[in-house]
């Protein structure tokens, strides 16, 4: 069903109404009376539309990528329960994929799903709820992978991004954001094109307590790479604050 604004019906409707009394319509006219039935009409459709709970979609698409690589690959259940609280915010009608970062990332076969939440509520709940679950079951059999390939998992996120309709773009990263390319899968060098979308960063553990410096560095340096590729930069420190940043934009 195609969706509508509301709240455009009603004021079109009450500015109809203002137009007949000002114009000192006969109220016996029959064009005035097919209007007012017009207007019972559409006011019963949108009653109806919402009883049924039906809503329009607030056009975002989220891909989430989990960095599975080394040692990071044991925070895959924290991660998990991060992006949960995160998909529990979203509206009927986003997007969602998932994949993962790993040692040759750029594939198919890195991606764990693929879902469109429904346009109706109460089927966007049952959706979400199976998401919960087949997340959480992604996060008890992770296998860490040896090589980090985060420039290839972005190329992917943003490809798959830009074949999407919705408006807002978002790439979800929990990583340390620490890069380690193979030597037959280096994609350090590919030219990421990011224009437009939020790249969020998330769960960055310090994986060296004594240097500081290193680990602003690397995040300054991230910042750099996707806003030279057209991206939007956002470093997520509070776990609460991953869902509002990305569902309240």
């Amino acid at each position: 069903m195609s969706s509508f604004n509301l709240g455009e019906i009603a004021a079109a409707s009450l500015r109809l109404r203002r137009e007949e009394d000002q114009a000192g319509t006969d109220p016996t006219d029959t064009a005035f009376k097919l209007r007012v039935l017009l207007g019972a009409v559409v006011a019963a459709a949108v009653a109806a539309l919402a009883a049924c709970g039906l809503v329009t979609s607030t056009n975002r698409s989220v891909f989430i990528l989990f960095d599975v690589s080394g040692s990071y690959a044991k925070n895959a259940p924290a991660s998990v329960k991060l992006a949960n609280l995160m998909i529990a915010d979203l509206q009927p009608g986003d997007w969602l994929a998932a994949s993962q970062i790993s040692t040759c990332s750029f594939s198919e076969k890195e991606i764990i799903l693929q879902r469109q939440l429904p346009e109706t509520p109460s089927l966007a709940s049952s959706t979400k709820r199976e998401l919960f679950a087949q997340l959480t079951a992604y996060a008890g059999q992770v296998k860490s992978s040896g090589y980090t390939d985060i420039h290839g998992a972005l190329a992917q996120a943003a490809f798959e991004l830009r074949q999407r309709p919705e408006k807002a773009r978002y790439i979800v990263m929990f990583s340390d954001m620490i890069e380690d390319y193979s030597k037959k899968c280096d994609t350090s060098k590919v030219e990421l094109d990011l224009t437009g979308i939020h790249v969020v960063a998330t769960n960055v553990v310090k994986s060296n307590p004594s240097d500081p410096e290193a680990y602003f560095a690397r995040l300054n340096r991230w910042e750099k790479i996707v806003t030279d590729a057209g991206g939007i930069w956002q470093l997520v420190v509070s776990p609460d604050q991953l869902p509002k940043i990305v569902t309240l934009s």
